[in-house]
């Protein structure tokens, strides 16, 4: 599943693109995949492309009515003109093939020519149009992503101290903190020495601390490297992110801790793969 980093970069890229464009037209092939009467929003200019935690906010001029996609597990947006081609989400050789593919589920033409793909292989994901100002509402109430100035060490203390959790189950939580995924769970967890398992209640204040550092410079050093791209197979030509180089646990059970040459393991911690090194973390 693309996590913050990558959810911010493609953010930016379409931000880039997008601003000014107008939608000639909105092609739906598969209903599941996008929720609204996507006649609405044709002739709607392109305000700005935001982000909240995983989700991406397309904002237009002068409408009460916004876009918010989210990618799940398998989706990708790609923008094609003449002139460039933008890819982010999961990486298939969709992301560089002649689209639209079996996988593609919307289509969003531009007036200059230039269209937009949504592909999404498992069909989770989701385009919709929503209101603006109950939208807004609802997101001032959800938790503050990681790199929200709402984020704070105190935010995070109490979080630690009013529940009772199994830390990376903790980071990974939506409803607590927006944005923190597997990957970036389990590299914030071997950077502040923290075995994944512990139980929240069980952390000391230099603990929480720790995690709390641990958890920004990861989502920070992911934005900087424009995520990961794990699905290193497909030949992106440079569009892909590159933190998969840099990861310091995730899937690297077998191989040597870099800081003490002792072999990574791998557990199950609620159904996703957990990394860590026996020595280092307590």
């Amino acid at each position: 599943m693309p996590e913050l980093p990558e959810v911010e970069t493609i953010r930016r890229q379409l931000d880039e693109v997008l601003v000014g464009k107008m939608i000639k037209k909105i092609t739906v092939l598969k209903d599941k995949s996008f929720c609204g009467d996507e006649k609405s929003l044709v002739d709607c200019k392109i305000e700005r492309v935001g982000r909240k935690a995983k989700i991406l906010e397309i904002f237009f001029s002068g409408n009460s009515q916004m876009l918010i996609v989210h990618l799940k597990m398998t989706g990708q947006l790609v923008y094609v003109d003449g002139k460039k081609r933008i890819a982010g989400g999961h990486p298939t050789a969709d992301w560089v093939s002649n689209l639209p593919r079996k996988h593609t589920r919307v289509i969003i033409d531009f007036s200059d020519g230039g269209k937009l793909f949504f592909n999404d292989m498992r069909s989770f994901g989701w385009m919709k149009i929503v209101e603006k100002v109950k939208y807004e509402s609802e997101i001032r109430n959800s938790a503050p992503d990681v790199t929200d100035k709402e984020f704070t060490l105190k935010y995070f203390s109490n979080l630690i101290i009013k529940t009772n959790k199994v830390i990376k189950q903790l980071l990974m939580d939506q409803e607590m903190i927006g944005g923190v995924g597997n990957i970036y769970a389990n590299d914030a967890l071997y950077l502040a020495k923290v075995m994944p398992n512990r139980k929240t209640n069980s952390l000391s204040r230099k603990e929480i601390k720790k995690i709390y550092d641990s958890i920004k410079m990861v989502i920070n050093k992911g934005i900087k490297y424009g995520g990961a791209s794990a699905a290193n197979y497909v030949d992106t030509k440079g569009m892909g992110g590159t933190y998969q180089n840099y990861f310091l646990v995730y899937k690297k059970d077998g191989k040597k801790c870099f800081k003490c040459g002792e072999q990574i393991s791998k557990i199950k911690l609620g159904g996703r793969g957990t990394y860590f090194c026996p020595i280092c973390q307590k």
